[in-house]
């Protein structure tokens, strides 16, 4: 038989909804992202992911994040249209904690945050009374140099806690504390979205915020929350607490020294009864976040799909323009 004839013979294997897109990690001993990449040309992720959704969020609660590359993803408007697979459940950035602007419903861009400076690892919003189940981050711009996004699984953590630490935050859970004042950190009005103080303390009183007005412009928000949660789907046991973000031993030399008391820091955490985390504590759950950690480069195009329960994220310092927009749901 000719080469032609052999060539006319050869049946062509239909795609299937699961050969359509590789599956692969990273090298390294820790197995998360998920990466998914298209194996044909022009495949679109907002269609692949709606026939197989129930598939892909099962990935995401087994794994807890997927990575989405090589899809082309690369405009705020591509990215609001993937976004639309969830049109019940976006959130609006309410409670902030970083500054933060609306490019158009729903999706924003990263904290907007001093380019040369990090991010530490933290679960989005899991200090507000209301926290997202899920976080989506796309890559319209990479940085130049850096600018990674660190992910780092909430299991792993807590599995690298000592039991008398874990025994600590199971039992007091953790107290946090804002000085919403506008001097080192975010104003009221920035936090609340409004510049109505009525509306403030009926939101503090609605989600069980203990707030006190020191004066016109400065206002005191106390409140306690779990620091280890079950995941309300896996029920798996996890680290989901701003115990570490907010904690002043986090911050540089320089800007403790800056103050007069710890009172007036922008953000502080201690343990549910109100007792101190010792500097200690806090870098024994430092290191723990380290050993769950991995970074990767950004691609143009990329969407990165957070289970916000089972992982934290951060961000490294960066050099050139970057630009990383975000939806929660």
């Amino acid at each position: 038989m000719n080469r032609l004839a052999r060539l006319k013979n050869i049946k062509v294997k239909e795609v299937t909804n699961q050969e359509e897109v590789s599956t692969s990690f990273f090298d390294g001993e820790l197995q998360f992202p998920l990466v998914k990449k298209p194996m044909i040309s022009g495949l679109n992720l907002r269609n692949w992911i709606e026939k197989n959704l129930t598939k892909f969020n099962s990935n995401l609660l087994k794994h807890g994040a997927i990575l989405c590359r090589d899809f082309k993803i690369n405009t705020v408007e591509k990215f609001q249209h993937l976004m639309t697979i969830f049109p019940n459940d976006l959130l609006e950035y309410k409670m902030r904690s970083s500054p933060r602007y609306s490019l158009t419903d729903n999706v924003y861009v990263s904290t907007t945050y001093p380019e040369d400076q990090t991010i530490q690892m933290h679960s989005e919003s899991s200090y507000a009374p209301n926290h997202p189940e899920r976080i989506v981050f796309c890559c319209i711009t990479a940085a130049i140099e850096q600018g990674e996004t660190p992910i780092a699984d909430n299991r792993i953590i807590i599995a690298n806690l000592s039991e008398a630490t874990k025994a600590k935050f199971l039992e007091k859970g953790v107290q946090y504390r804002r000085n919403l004042s506008g001097l080192l950190g975010l104003n009221w009005q920035e936090v609340f979205q409004t510049s109505n103080k009525q509306d403030v303390e009926e939101e503090c009183k609605r989600t069980g915020m203990n707030f006190e007005w020191k004066d016109e412009e400065t206002l005191i928000l106390t409140w306690t929350k779990k620091a280890i949660w079950n995941h309300p789907t896996t029920n798996e046991e996890i680290w989901f607490n701003h115990g570490l973000f907010f904690n002043k031993y986090m911050l540089d030399e320089s800007v403790l020294n800056s103050v007069n008391s710890f009172d007036d820091l922008p953000n502080d955490t201690f343990f549910g009864d109100g007792t101190e985390i010792s500097k200690e504590e806090i870098e024994e759950i430092k290191n723990a976040y380290e050993k769950a950690t991995i970074t990767f480069p950004w691609e143009e195009g990329d969407v990165l799909f957070l289970d916000n329960m089972l992982f934290s994220h951060g961000r490294r310092p960066y050099k050139g323009e970057r630009k990383i927009i975000v939806s929660i749901s």
